[in-house]
């Protein structure tokens, strides 16, 4: 049998792999051939040969609903000389995996570069890159590089290699119950029409045919989704679950958070400004990645949907990441101390972050773990990545620790907070 003209490997089978790159290559007429970690998802894909997409559109209460077929699927893990032989010949694949994966990802990438010059395969390979981290694209090709033993093999990698940032603007939650009766295997997504991609990444020619949007200065366009649209969503999920809160539509309706939401973003787009340059019309080019901004909140419920019954766990998870110094709350509020702004809001979630508890959240997990074997200063310091002997960065210590002895509801004769 001969292979399909046109194939992608989908690097990771969560929600944006399943409900974004897959429907659009699928669209396209893609044969999609998905690589994921776990031996049990990739087995149950083949036997079900098929998965339901729900998408909501803006404000719509009930999604659509279709299939996505003309797939493979395989376990990193335990199948790794399938993985190796897919991305040994495609020309093109999509990563979206956490960043614990990185190194595992970009080891069995350099896997298959090696093949590919053992074979002769003088094809580009161009990776897209769905990942909401800043210096992803670095830290992949850093490992990439780790597996490379000749010149021949670095030469390959450096001319016919193509490692790319995409911006991954459609929202994607856990499937409802009723969903998941229907297909266990299924994806709930928003709309998103396009995938802007780096144009100056590409090593062959952009994917024909796929609903991508090729874009420069794609750093910066990234940083502008985090500090200027997730990092909303940061806020609310922080001070939701730190409320008790279960959905982030809950904590919206709470006129504190929804005040810190949008007075925390302003700040945010204040420090990006600080740090990088973007024209008013590349930054409106991001607008469908802005999370809330200066919406009112009436038009926000109303066009979010679905989504206001987003679980918080699921918004704000992985908190470790989302407190680290390149990210949407601290990055920003560096930036804004050292320009003179005091971030009081951006500093209030970043605090909010170390009561972010979930049992299923290893992130989560490991935080509060080292709360109570280190303090909450030590913790600060120590996820939020910070300098204390830079002014600007011990002064965003003090203000992060001030709101979250503030958050913490007991007797201050108690608390250990700047005891002499």
């Amino acid at each position: 049998m001969d292979k399909p003209k046109k194939e992608i490997a989908l690097i990771g089978a969560g929600k944006i792999g399943k409900g974004y790159t897959a429907d659009l290559f699928s669209e396209a007429g893609y044969h999609l051939i998905f690589l994921c970690h776990s031996l049990k998802q990739a087995e149950a894909m083949r036997a079900q040969g098929s998965y339901t997409i729900f998408k909501y559109r803006n404000g719509q209460e009930a999604p659509e609903e279709y299939q996505i077929s003309d797939f493979e699927a395989y376990s990193t893990a335990a199948e790794y000389e399938q993985c190796l032989a897919v991305l040994a010949r495609v020309r093109y694949a999509t990563v979206h995996v956490y960043p614990g994966a990185f190194q595992a990802i970009g080891h069995m990438v350099g896997d298959a570069i090696r093949r590919r010059v053992a074979e002769g395969n003088a094809d580009t390979l161009d990776l897209m890159l769905c990942l909401n981290y800043i210096d992803a694209d670095r830290i992949l090709k850093r490992y990439i590089e780790e597996r490379l033993e000749t010149e021949e093999e670095r030469r390959y990698f450096a001319e016919k290699v193509g490692v790319g940032m995409a911006l991954t603007f459609r929202w994607g939650a856990e499937p409802q119950p009723w969903m998941l009766q229907k297909d266990p295997l299924c994806a709930c997504v928003a709309e998103s029409p396009d995938l802007p991609v780096d144009a100056e990444a590409f090593r062959g020619a952009v994917p024909p045919g796929v609903a991508l949007r090729p874009l420069g200065k794609m750093r910066e366009r990234l940083a502008y989704k985090l500090w200027g649209g997730n990092v909303s969503s940061a806020i609310l999920a922080n001070l939701s679950m730190q409320r008790g809160y279960a959905y982030t539509g809950e904590g919206r309706e709470d006129d504190e958070i929804y005040l810190a939401s949008v007075l925390g973003t302003r700040e945010a787009e204040f420090g990006f400004d600080q740090v990088y340059s973007l024209t008013p019309a590349e930054k409106a080019e991001n607008v469908r990645g802005r999370n809330h901004g200066e919406r009112p909140r009436e038009q926000v419920r109303q066009e979010q949907g679905y989504q206001g019954m987003d679980p918080v766990t699921r918004v704000g998870a992985d908190p470790a990441r989302k407190l680290a110094r390149q990210d949407r709350l601290v990055g920003p509020a560096i930036a804004c101390m050292r320009a003179g702004r005091i971030p009081f809001f951006l500093a209030k979630a970043a605090a909010a972050g170390f009561y972010f508890k979930n049992p299923a959240d290893a992130s989560a997990c490991e935080i509060q773990d080292y709360i109570a074997r280190r303090g909450i200063e030590a913790a600060v310091e120590t996820y939020c990545e910070l300098d204390l002997t830079d002014p600007a960065e011990q002064a965003l210590y003090q203000l992060i620790l001030a709101h979250y002895y503030d958050m913490s509801g007991e007797d201050p004769i108690t608390l250990p907070y700047f005891k002499q």
